[in-house]
């Protein structure tokens, strides 16, 4: 006898304002890139003053060896050039570092094969050899090595989790003047649906982590193929192997790309990684200090900043593709520079490619000026908000003249004033700057990808977009996406609510009134507009 068996769909439908299509909104294009105003950095703090960036055809077939302290290619024409400009030295910008890279079709496509690093001698200038190089027949492109420099500055039981307003705004959080209740990103009630997996990594590109840190410790990332050190704060003590022969020996806990070792300590004055990375992910719901976005994620140090806060690109792009080799989910970029740089983007490309989310800090020039990486399209470009629910403008932060930058290329923007945070030594301070902001939005997408780990970087970046909270701030914030806001201030509530919710059940008809009443009622007060689907199967 066939039994009639109501089935029943229940999807969760959280009706959010329309916003503008993905399509509708372009990255700058080098084109649009313009270079920074005298209240900004020098020219000479651009770029390397000792070297630059060459990508060969790839029919060029080099081969290096050096003459007289001159470097020799095989090819007439480059040979000549080098004589000229006293070239001192040429190594593989990425496979000096690289050695074996887990995608190696990937990174032989994108011609990260085919970059080398140009050193010169002193007195010699970098942008006449750049232009020479760049006219020449079996050369692809030239160009400077760029500088960019850093973008700073359930209720859990941490202590210091009321001065996290980020978080969760009262509207009397410190520092330094009353905010605006709710002008969050609603963390509590998104842990509520979810609190973070260990599975996730977060890799923070920056100047190391204090991995020391009581509030991160039980957070960082070991490398499950490299043998531990045999004291586990000193990375000295490796085995002196690369144990699972990813090119890096002793990187138990991250690389260093400015020392090239497995020193990925934070020992900055200024503590910028560590400060970032508790931002993202402390351990939380610990008693100790305060909470991360993501409570259980793991934290991988890569440092590629000098303590000055200078990143050169010939470091960043090694350490994107590292993290994104070494099991990166989501790559962390609290710094940006002008100008644009195709060796950076080729990085950034590979990680894209590898399926990383790349979260990059829009800077704090309160300029329309675009920083690489934030403005390249497969980035989610972050800007800061303030404890009210505005943009971080001159005067809301210790310097008088810095507020968040905006322009058409910004995806978001996030709390980035006043931020406590973990700093070195078992310290916690505040710091600003969309810095603080990006690690927010890192945090948020590993929530994503705790709750459904299948999602594309593609996919994390749209619901981060999408369910942003929009006309928040003041006039500035127009409806829809604006280049100053974006598409909204993020909303963790919202993002992880808004993925479809399908509960199947199999029941006799009889009872299916009641089962519908039930699970109504359960659900209401969560989600508060539903549409209920009834479909009667024969079985």
């Amino acid at each position: 006898m066939k039994v009639k068996i109501i089935a029943i769909l229940i999807i969760v439908l959280l009706i959010i304002s329309l916003l503008p299509s993905v399509t509708s909104f372009n990255k700058l294009s080098k084109n649009n890139l313009v270079s920074m105003d005298d209240k900004e950095l020098e020219d000479s703090n651009l770029y390397a003053q000792n070297e630059f960036f060459v990508k060969f055809k790839v029919e060029s077939n080099l081969k290096i060896s050096k003459s007289r302290n001159i470097m020799i290619t095989g090819i007439k024409s480059i040979d000549d050039l080098n004589k000229e400009f006293n070239i001192i030295d040429i190594k593989e910008t990425f496979l000096s570092r690289i050695k074996k890279p887990k995608n190696p079709e990937l990174f032989s496509s994108i011609g990260l094969d085919r970059i080398y690093t140009f050193r010169v001698d002193q007195g010699v200038n970098v942008l006449d050899a750049v232009e020479a190089y760049d006219k020449n027949k079996f050369v692809e492109y030239a160009e400077v090595n760029g500088i960019g420099y850093a973008a700073s500055q359930v209720d859990p039981n941490d202590p210091y989790f009321g001065l996290q307003w980020g978080l969760h705004n009262t509207g009397s959080n410190p520092p330094p003047h009353p905010g605006k209740s709710d002008a969050d990103i609603d963390a509590p009630e998104a842990w509520d649906i979810e609190k973070g997996a260990s599975s996730v990594t977060i890799a923070i590109i920056d100047k190391g982590i204090d991995w020391t840190h009581n509030d991160l410790a039980a957070n960082i990332w070991l490398n499950p193929g490299e043998d531990a050190w045999s004291n586990p704060n000193n990375p000295s003590t490796g085995n002196g192997i690369d144990d699972d022969g990813n090119g890096f020996t002793d990187d138990w806990k991250g690389w260093n790309f400015i020392s090239n070792d497995g020193n990925s300590q934070d020992q900055s004055s200024d503590s910028h990684g560590t400060h970032c990375a508790g931002i993202a992910g402390a351990v939380t719901n610990n008693n100790i200090g305060i909470a991360g976005v993501s409570w259980n994620s793991k934290l991988m140090a890569v440092r590629a900043m000098y303590n000055t806060g200078t990143i050169y690109w010939s470091d960043a792009g090694p350490a994107i593709i590292y993290a994104a080799d070494n099991g990166a989910d989501i790559i962390s970029m609290s710094f940006g520079g002008t100008g644009s740089n195709s060796t950076l983007k080729a990085a950034v490309d590979y990680a894209y490619g590898s399926g990383c989310v790349l979260v990059a800090a829009m800077g704090n020039y309160n300029s329309g000026t675009g920083q690489i990486p934030a403005t390249y399209s497969n980035t989610i470009a972050v800007g800061a908000t303030d404890n009210d629910d505005t943009r971080a403008k001159p005067g809301d932060w210790s310097n008088p003249t810095q507020g968040s930058n905006y322009g058409n290329h910004i995806d978001v923007i996030a709390p980035g004033s006043w931020i406590y945070s973990t700093l070195n030594n078992n310290q916690y301070g505040y710091k600003n700057g969309t810095s603080m902001a990006t690690p927010m939005v890192a945090g948020l997408a590993a929530l994503l990808l705790s709750i459904k780990p299948t999602l594309t970087n593609d996919q994390v970046r749209d619901l981060i977009r999408e369910y942003a909270e929009d006309e928040v701030g003041d006039s500035e914030d127009t409806k829809g996406f604006d280049i100053y806001y974006g598409y909204g201030r993020i909303n963790a509530d919202k993002s992880l609510r808004s993925k479809i919710l399908s509960i199947d059940y199999s029941v006799q008809q009889k009872n299916v009134g009641q089962i519908i009443f039930n699970l109504f009622e359960q659900l209401q007060s969560l989600f508060p507009k539903l549409k209920i689907y009834l479909q009667q199967l024969e079985l």
